[in-house]
């Protein structure tokens, strides 16, 4: 767990609840969160690098192109589908397999001001339909081979999905597992040890 305030990406914070906001410089986000203890405890709350390079991620392509549905999945304690509800997004789901996770997102949720509420339950990436103009995905290597399917079948024609959750090693093979799957590799990122890819889906 980090230290409270800290830059969760190159324009969100992160504070503890209950505490004062940090001053922001204008279009940038403060997002609270519970503390340890209190709903926090699983993962997602921001000091793993794969969260935080997913954070950047979401919120770049969501000021950029402005994605009406997306699709958190493994949302943990929910950050990533509230940088996308914060950046505009009409349409939010957070899903993951754990129920405890699923509480701790809808209780961070809560925290938020806003009047777009956010699904979180247990649903199969692809229960939607072809909805989601991005779909990001921060599990692990072997549940994202098994989704790769399912993953690419909940974008939209022109929608991004985001995958990390693994590191340098890994990433060869599953890039190539996903260039089968209908999306075409876009760029591929890195902190630390760990890998961020980003596939879109052909619009034809």
């Amino acid at each position: 767990m980090l230290s409270m305030p800290f830059k969760l990406a190159p324009r969100i914070t992160v504070y503890r609840f209950g505490s004062p906001p940090p001053s922001m410089e204008k279009g940038w986000l403060a997002l609270p969160q519970l503390p340890e203890g209190a709903g926090a405890a699983v993962f997602g709350d921001g000091s793993h690098p794969t969260t935080r390079l997913c954070a950047g991620a979401v919120d770049l392509l969501c000021r950029q192109r402005q994605p009406k549905a997306v699709l958190d999945v493994g949302t943990g304690t929910g950050v990533l589908a509230r940088i996308a509800r914060a950046r505009g997004a009409q349409f939010v789901v957070g899903t993951d397999i754990d129920p405890v996770a699923l509480s701790c997102a809808e209780a961070h949720s809560a925290l938020d001001t806003h009047p777009v509420r956010i699904h979180f339950g247990p649903e199969a990436p692809d229960y939607w339909g072809a909805r989601f103009g991005l779909v990001v995905a921060n599990i692990l290597e072997k549940p994202l081979r098994d989704l790769a399917l399912a993953l690419s079948c909940a974008l939209q024609p022109g929608g991004f999905l985001l995958l990390s959750g693994f590191t340098r090693p890994q990433t060869p093979a599953l890039r190539a597992l996903y260039g089968k799957a209908e999306v075409t590799f876009v760029r591929e990122s890195h902190l630390d040890e760990w890998s961020l890819l980003m596939f879109e889906r052909s619009r034809s």
